[in-house]
C-alpha cells in the first residue's frame, strides 16, 4: 500500500498532469527547494527497499549496508579510493611473513548509550580490546550461524573452532586493553580488506545477550555516529545522532553534524523521484533512468563506476540448466547487451562476458568465451541443448521498475531465438532466501564487492563450498576451478595471483552458470544544500553520513 502522503499526491498529479511514470516531475532547482519544517538537520533518504537485516552478523546486501554503515564500525575503513585506512584501529603492524597482524585501538571509543529513547544494557561503555575478542568470536561461532564467517576462514583456529574443538579461536587473542592481536595461518593479500567488510562491526555483549540472535537485528547497538531509533517495516528506519561519538573534524569539530537521518522506503522510483522534487528527500540513492538526463544536470550529482556484476543466475543443481552447458551458453548468445544498455539504461553500464567487472585483478575483455549478440549459434546451441523447438523458462526477478524494464526488454530479445521466458517479481527479501535455499531454477541476482579483490568474486560466489547463503547461489561445482581460486588465495605473488584468477575466470566463462548482463556504474543525488556529498569506492550503498551536513 502506498504511504498516505503519497497517495494523496498522486491523486493531486492526475488531476493536473499526466503521471510522472510518464515523464517524470522536474526536480526543483536551486534555491526553490522546500525548507524542512523543523530546524533540526534531520537527512531524509529515499531507498527502494526495505532492509532484509539490520544485524550486520547475518546481512549480506547493499539494502541493509547502507543503514548498517551509519549504526556499526569495523577496525579498519575505505577511503573514497578503496585503500585501507584506519577506523577504530588507529594504526597496525603486520609481520614479515604477513601472518601476524596487530592492531592498535582508538581509545575514548564508546557504544551507543540509548536505542528508541531507552538506555542500552552496556551503558555506554568503552570499547576495548575484549570487545573484538567477543565479537570474532560471536561471529565465527558455529552456532550463530552468521553467512559471512567464513570470510575470516584463514584465521589461525578457525576450523578447530567450527568443529567445536576449542571454546575460543585461538588466533585472537589480546596483549592489552588497547591491542589487538590476529594471527592467520597463511599470508592473504586482502586480508585487511575483508576487516573492513561490513560483517566485521564491535558488538556490546550485553545487548546481543539482552535482546538474542532473533531480536538483536530489532534493537542495533554499535559504535557509530548514529544510534537506531524506529524501524516502520516496508515504510521508513530513523536513526538519530550519536552525542557521544569519538570523532571530530579536522576543525576539532563534533561530529556527526547532522541530528538524525530518515530512511524513506519508496520502491516504486517515479515516485521517489517525484518525492525528490518536491523536496521530501535531501537524497536518493537511485536516479531511475528516465530521468537521468535531468539528474546529470543537477549541481549534487555523481557516478562514477563500480566494482560489480548484474545477472542472471542458472540454477544448476535441476532442471533445465543442469548438466546443460550448451542451453546456458545459449542464453548469453541470445542477448544483445550493448543494446539493452544503450535503449533502457542510458548507456549506463558495461557489456558483461564473466563475473569479474573492469578494474579488477584477473578481469580480462580477451578471455573467451566473450558472449556477443548470435542468434544463429544461440539457435544452434538451443538445438545441441536439446530444444530444437525452444523452450519456456520463468524468471524470478525482485522489484523494481529498473529490473523490470531490463526483464521486459531481454525478454523480447530472447523470444527471437525461441526461448519464452515468463517474469514473475518478489521482493528481494523472498527472493534472497530462496536462492539461499536453491529453490529457483533461473533468478535475477547482483553482487558488488565487498572487497576490491578478485577472490569476492569468484570464491565468493562461485566456490562449492559456497553453494546456498554463502554467495553460490547457482550451485556451480569445478574441482578445477576450486582448486585454482584456493591456490589464488593463499599466493602472494600478484603476478601469480593474477594468472590463476584469469584461468579461473576463463572456467567460468566456458560453463556459463551465470546469464552475464552488464557491470554497474553507481551514483547518488543530493538537494544542493546537502554538503560533502560524494560517492565512495564501492556505491553510493556505502556512503556514510558522519560528515555530510544540511545548510539552507
Amino acid at each position: 500500500m502506498l504511504k498516505k502522503s503519497l497517495v494523496v499526491l498522486l491523486v493531486l498529479l492526475l488531476a493536473i498532469t499526466t503521471l510522472a511514470g510518464c515523464g517524470g516531475e522536474k526536480p526543483a532547482e536551486e534555491g526553490t527547494t522546500q525548507p524542512q519544517q523543523s530546524e533540526s538537520k534531520i537527512l531524509r533518504v529515499g531507498v527502494m527497499s526495505n532492509p532484509p537485516k539490520l544485524d550486520p552478523v547475518f546481512a549480506t546486501d547493499t539494502s541493509s549496508a547502507r543503514v548498517i554503515y551509519q549504526i556499526f564500525e569495523t577496525l579498519v575503513d575505505y577511503d573514497n579510493d578503496g585503500k585501507v585506512q584506519p577506523l577504530l584501529a588507529e594504526s597496525w603492524d603486520i609481520s614479515e611473513d604477513g601472518t601476524e597482524y596487530i592492531f592498535h585501538l582508538r581509545k575514548g571509543v564508546k557504544f551507543h548509550d540509548s536505542i528508541e529513547g531507552k538506555p542500552t544494557a552496556n551503558g555506554g561503555r568503552e570499547v576495548t580490546a575484549d570487545d573484538w575478542i567477543w565479537t570474532f568470536n560471536y561471529i565465527l561461532n558455529p552456532d550463530t550461524n552468521s553467512p559471512r564467517a567464513y570470510f575470516l576462514d584463514m584465521i589461525k583456529g578457525y576450523q578447530d573452532y567450527q568443529d567445536k574443538k576449542t571454546e575460543q579461536i585461538a588466533g585472537i587473542t589480546k596483549i592489552d586493553d588497547y591491542t589487538l592481536k590476529i594471527e592467520i595461518d597463511y599470508p592473504f593479500a586482502p586480508f585487511l580488506s575483508v576487516l573492513a567488510y561490513n560483517t566485521f562491526n564491535v558488538l556490546p555483549k550485553e545487548d546481543v545477550e539482552k535482546y538474542g540472535t532473533e531480536q538483536f537485528n530489532f534493537h542495533p547497538v554499535g559504535t557509530g555516529p548514529f544510534k537506531f531509533e524506529q524501524w516502520v517495516q516496508d515504510d521508513k528506519i530513523v536513526l538519530s545522532k550519536n552525542e557521544n561519538y569519538w570523532a571530530k573534524d579536522k576543525d576539532g569539530n563534533q561530529l556527526p553534524y547532522l541530528d538524525g537521518v530518515e530512511f524513506g522506503i519508496v520502491t516504486d522510483l517515479a515516485m521517489q523521484w517525484t518525492e525528490f522534487g518536491l523536496g521530501n528527500f535531501d537524497i536518493i540513492e537511485e536516479v531511475d533512468d528516465p530521468y537521468y538526463e535531468e539528474a546529470k544536470k543537477m549541481p549534487n550529482f555523481i557516478e562514477r563506476a563500480e566494482l560489480g556484476t548484474y545477472y542472471y543466475g542458472f540454477n544448476l543443481t535441476m532442471a533445465p540448466f543442469k548438466d546443460n552447458k550448451p542451453l546456458r551458453q545459449a542464453f548469453n548468445y541470445a542477448i544483445d547487451r550493448e543494446g539493452l544498455i544503450n535503449m533502457v539504461m542510458n548507456g549506463r553500464a558495461l557489456p558483461a562476458s564473466g563475473p569479474l567487472p573492469p578494474g579488477m585483478m584477473g578481469y580480462d575483455e580477451n578471455i573467451q568465451p566473450k558472449y556477443t549478440y548470435d542468434v544463429e549459434k544461440a539457435k544452434s546451441l538451443l538445438k545441441d541443448a536439446g530444444y530444437p523447438n525452444g523452450i519456456k523458462v520463468e524468471l524470478v526477478y525482485n522489484t523494481s521498475e529498473g529490473h523490470k524494464r531490463i526483464a521486459e526488454a531481454l525478454q523480447a530479445q530472447f523470444k527471437q531465438v525461441g526461448i519464452d521466458v515468463a517474469l514473475k517479481n518478489v521482493d528481494w527479501g523472498a527472493l534472497l532466501d530462496a536462492a539461499d535455499r536453491l529453490e529457483i531454477p533461473f533468478f535475477r541476482m547482483g553482487w558488488v564487492a565487498d572487497y576490491p579483490d578478485p577472490d569476492n568474486f569468484l570464491y565468493v560466489l562461485l566456490h562449492s563450498n559456497n553453494i546456498g547463503p554463502n554467495g553460490n547461489y547457482t550451485g556451480f561445482s569445478n574441482k578445477q576451478f576450486d582448486d585454482l581460486t584456493l591456490r589464488a588465495r593463499k599466493e602472494t605473488d600478484p603476478a601469480v595471483r593474477e594468472k590463476l584468477y584469469k584461468e579461473a575466470e576463463a572456467i567460468v566463462r566456458e560453463e556459463a552458470p551465470w546469464l552475464f548482463i552488464y557491470h554497474y556504474t553507481t551514483h547518488g543525488l543530493a538537494q544542493p544544500y546537502v554538503k560533502n556529498m560524494r560517492v565512495p569506492f564501492f556505491g553510493a550503498y556505502s556512503l556514510k553520513y558522519t560528515e555530510l551536513d544540511i545548510q539552507k
